[in-house]
């Protein structure tokens, strides 16, 4: 496998292991930044769903930007977006700067990843199951970053505070920023004819069962992660937890994603992208539903680590997917129109679970999203058997 590896990975896997701290931590940040400063679960919700407000309208546009102009332009200015919006609340003590960086980072880090995602399938590679691997490869990046971003921000706001914290993680983005300028990264994508401008890529959607399915189990998978990563504060609020507790629960989801995503290169050989995802799904069902009866920590830090080894694979699997079943040229507006519908999803799910649970409590909501993952896992086994009658 290590012969067929194109060294550029490593270069994106360092730069994206950077840029994830916007994400990984800073939505940790900033729901607990609302519920410590007398917010409600509620309100937790809405900081952590406006990471994915400027994304759920503008990445289809940024995909075909990508498609324009290659990954490299797109990736450094979504690091510079990044690092001024986690300076807001550093500056500025207030829950309206913790919402600016919320809208702000989020664009910066979906614009970013998106760009990123472009320069792994423009790299070469022998088989097109090595193609899933990269991908997972490529996200290892993040979940190592995720590992680090709550536990490394949780002990920063229980010893120096939030404007710290924040501050912290905009030193980290702009280590990431000064790196992407040293390492060789691809610098143009397939530029998409002009022919091809006016074609609506949600009407070849649309007409195409196959294509809507892939699409549909992506917002299924951003709605699980989701619902996990800001429902793990909201459920260690309520038991008691401290932010370094809470932290510690997200880093083992995080390294149960990192775990996978390492093993994607060997999996892919066995499995298909589909079978994948059914498995996950099946996973994730099963978590979501036993999550609310647990009441010690460390249970609580297992079954995250077992979702993360349930949610880490879903996402290289779906971008593989778009590249299998997307036009080429598009593949960046095709990533892009993922990007929006995981958005979307980002945007309401969080908001919708954290009203649920002001009013009802967190039970409801697990056994919700586990409902889904059944009926997602499903439409994967479905997915799977017309892959292998075609």
């Amino acid at each position: 496998m290590s012969s067929r590896i194109n060294p550029q990975i490593f270069s994106l896997i360092a730069v994206s292991l950077l840029a994830h701290v916007t994400m990984s931590g800073g939505r940790v940040t900033a729901s607990l930044y609302a519920l410590q400063h007398g917010g409600s679960e509620a309100l937790a919700g809405v900081a952590y769903s406006l990471y994915n407000l400027l994304p759920a309208f503008l990445s289809l546009a940024c995909g075909r930007w990508v498609d324009r102009v290659g990954p490299r332009r797109v990736m450094r200015i979504s690091l510079v977006l990044m690092i001024a919006g986690l300076a807001l609340p550093a500056m500025w003590d207030s829950i309206y700067a913790v919402f600016g960086t919320a809208i702000l980072s989020g664009l910066g880090f979906s614009n970013y990843m998106l760009a990123a995602h472009v320069a792994v399938g423009l790299m070469p590679f022998e088989r097109e199951s090595d193609r899933v691997g990269m991908f997972g490869w490529l996200q290892m990046g993040n979940s190592v970053s995720a590992v680090v971003g709550p536990s490394i921000t949780g002990l920063m706001i229980d010893f120096r505070g939030f404007g710290a914290a924040f501050g912290m993680l905009a030193a980290i983005v702009a280590a990431s920023l000064a790196c992407s300028f040293r390492v060789r990264l691809p610098s143009t994508g397939r530029v998409r004819p002009a022919a091809e401008a006016g074609d609506n890529l949600m009407a070849l959607v649309w007409r195409d069962p196959q294509l809507l399915r892939v699409y549909a189990v992506a917002m299924t998978i951003s709605l699980s992660w989701d619902g996990f990563v800001f429902m793990a504060p909201v459920l260690g609020h309520a038991r008691g937890y401290t932010a370094t507790e809470v932290g510690m629960v997200l880093s083992a989801f995080a390294c149960g994603t990192f775990s996978v995503r390492a093993l994607l290169p060997w999996l892919s050989r066995v499995l298909s992208e589909w079978r994948m995802l059914a498995l996950a799904f099946t996973v994730s069902a099963c978590v979501f539903i036993s999550l609310p009866f647990v009441h010690v920590g460390w249970l609580h830090a297992l079954m995250g680590f077992i979702f993360g080894l349930a949610a880490g694979g879903g996402h290289p699997n779906i971008v593989s997917l778009i590249y299998r079943y997307v036009p080429q040229g598009r593949v960046g507006e095709g990533i892009g129109l993922r990007s929006l519908a995981g958005n979307l999803t980002g945007l309401v799910g969080p908001s919708v679970f954290g009203a649920i649970s002001a009013v009802f409590g967190v039970v409801p909501v697990f056994l919700l999203v586990g409902g889904v993952m059944g009926a997602s896992s499903w439409q994967a086994r479905r997915g799977a058997r017309l892959a292998t009658a075609v």
